[in-house]
């Protein structure tokens, strides 16, 4: 999906010589990150302080050691052309390689020179990965996910790699100049039931637009409201908790204080009389801005604040500069009404030892089981479960 790179969109490069730098820790490879980064397509879940915000937070407290590859064009001190921002733990018996950020990434990417990527065939990009996972660590398994087909306009040549499948898609809207070119393509409907459903919000007490909360009180009330309301919907819908979890209040609280490298977030709200009733968090790269953890109060649901906060935050948007607005990973049927633009996304599960293979192999079987009613049925009873 959507990224930022300074390139004219035509050039390629395919360099005489390549060569590989294995970095161990994030300190390390810190230096070359940051002098590649304005000159890389990338998505904003590949920005440095982003990664390092997630490791120091999350990814160190889940047993993630850091494995990043780098290539070098030319000499072993040429420039940066990719960066795979790996890493490895221990799950069980086997041992795992992913890319660092793990279930917060709705984009598992490289960063790569877009004139670099452009010369790359398929057969190019398979080799390299083979060459990839032969120098770093031994693992049993290789578990990628939400590999972006492109990023941005840029076809990701290590997105459709060798024996991944199309898992899902993440869907994206592109916003012209004036907001009435891009409602005139949507459902007439749709527009004007959020039109209605804003204006009783409006009748039941003091609406505010919080676009952006820079006032570190505002801020701190709004992800409050946002960490209670989305712990709520994750209980009562019977997912985990995830706040509940040690570091991730502490991932929220510095992503959204900290300064990042090429990146902001930005929480937002819809107040009614002071108070949250729908919030978001997300990021903004450039002109792209990410939609990424919306939150409602249960006691408006009817007048579906959410929905009226995104699309006022996608009218601000426009006058803000925004031209794409990235609904990320997950087919939920709203995105399909209000995106233009839809790209798939892979996963891999590439077993390197005999161990790992046999964990593939269970995890297809139970992948398959689920999706077949009978078997999933079957496999209900057999942990004594009611039928669904």
């Amino acid at each position: 999906m959507p990224s930022e790179a300074a390139d004219d969109g035509s050039r390629t490069w395919l360099p005489p010589s390549l060569h590989m730098a294995v970095h161990g820790s994030l300190e390390s490879v810190e230096p070359r990150w940051r002098e590649a980064w304005p000159h890389m397509a990338a998505t904003a879940f590949q920005s440095f302080d982003w990664v390092k915000t997630w490791y120091d937070t999350l990814g160190r407290r889940q047993g993630w050691k850091v494995c990043i590859a780098e290539l070098r064009a030319d000499s072993p001190e040429g420039p940066t052309v990719m960066l795979l921002p790996m890493g490895f733990r221990r799950e069980g018996l086997l041992r795992v390689m992913g890319f660092l950020g793990g279930e917060m990434l709705d984009y598992q990417a490289p960063l790569i020179h877009p004139a670099f990527a452009r010369a790359l065939t398929a057969d190019h990009a398979a080799r390299l990965w083979s060459g990839f996972l032969s120098t770093l660590p031994s693992v049993d398994v290789v578990r990628l996910r939400r590999l972006p087909a492109f990023i941005g306009d840029l076809a990701n040549p290590f997105g459709p790699l060798p024996g991944s499948r199309h898992t899902e898609s993440a869907h994206a809207a592109r916003l012209p100049a004036n907001f009435d070119v891009y409602a005139a393509a949507r459902d007439k409907g749709l527009l004007a039931n959020t039109r209605r459903k804003a204006r009783r919000l409006a009748e039941a007490g003091t609406v505010r637009l919080l676009t952006r909360t820079d006032d570190p009180a505002e801020r701190t009330l709004v992800m409050k409201a946002l960490a209670e309301q989305k712990s709520r919907r994750w209980r009562d819908s019977g997912a985990v908790d995830a706040f509940a979890l040690p570091g991730f209040h502490e991932f929220f609280d510095r992503i959204t204080t900290t300064p990042l490298q090429g990146i902001e977030s930005v929480v937002s709200a819809l107040m009614l009389d002071g108070k949250p009733i729908a919030t978001h968090w997300g990021m903004r790269m450039g002109g792209i801005f990410y939609w990424l953890m919306p939150t409602f109060d249960e006691e408006w649901a009817k007048l579906s604040p959410g929905r009226v906060l995104m699309e006022a935050l996608m009218r601000h948007g426009v006058d803000d500069g925004i031209t794409v607005f990235d609904f990320t990973a997950g087919d939920e049927p709203y995105k399909f009404q209000w995106a233009d633009e839809h790209t798939r996304l892979y996963a891999l599960q590439e077993p390197r030892t005999t161990l790992g293979r046999i964990a593939v192999n269970i995890s297809r079987v139970r992948a398959f089981a689920r999706e077949v009613p009978a078997l999933r049925r079957l496999v209900r009873r057999l942990k004594g479960k009611k039928d669904e």
